[in-house]
């Protein structure tokens, strides 16, 4: 349990030091900027994948995308074939105000991942991947979708 208490820690003071250095002056939240992030990256795209990408919900995303849409950030359409599919996309105030975070961000990354030389950044990424890949997995797959006493 160190390792993931670890990383855990570590990932919570990132994003605490980026929200408070880079999405602060924006009134921008993490869930926030990360929908933006992903719709900047990816273009237009179904709510339900939108929530898949940037790890939340769709009760939260749709609550995260009423605060963007009032501020003008994004819009939703209804799927012109399927009704119950809502699209979700990128104004051109929303993409600006990505195009003025990401240097930013960028900064602020160089800035957290200083103290490492680039082999250990390198073996770290590797690492990294390397948990993001067994949770994807088959085995991780359905070890979340059983119940606990069938593990």
């Amino acid at each position: 349990m160190t390792t993931i208490a670890s990383i855990q820690r570590v990932a919570m003071r990132i994003r605490h030091h980026l929200e408070q250095g880079v999405l602060k002056d924006s009134e921008l939240t993490w869930t926030g900027f990360l929908v933006l992030w992903v719709l900047w990256l990816f273009g237009e795209m179904q709510t339900r994948y939108l929530a898949e990408e940037v790890g939340v919900n769709r009760s939260t995303l749709s609550g995260v995308l009423a605060t963007l849409e009032r501020r003008g950030l994004l819009t939703r359409r209804g799927h012109e074939s399927e009704g119950r599919l809502v699209l979700v996309e990128l104004t051109p105030e929303g993409g600006a105000l990505i195009d003025k975070l990401f240097p930013r961000f960028g900064a602020e990354e160089a800035f957290v991942v200083g103290s490492l030389s680039p082999d250990s950044m390198r073996r770290l990424g590797n690492s990294l991947r390397s948990v993001q890949q067994q949770l994807d997995s088959d085995e991780g797959k359905r070890r979340r979708a059983a119940p606990v006493r069938d593990r």
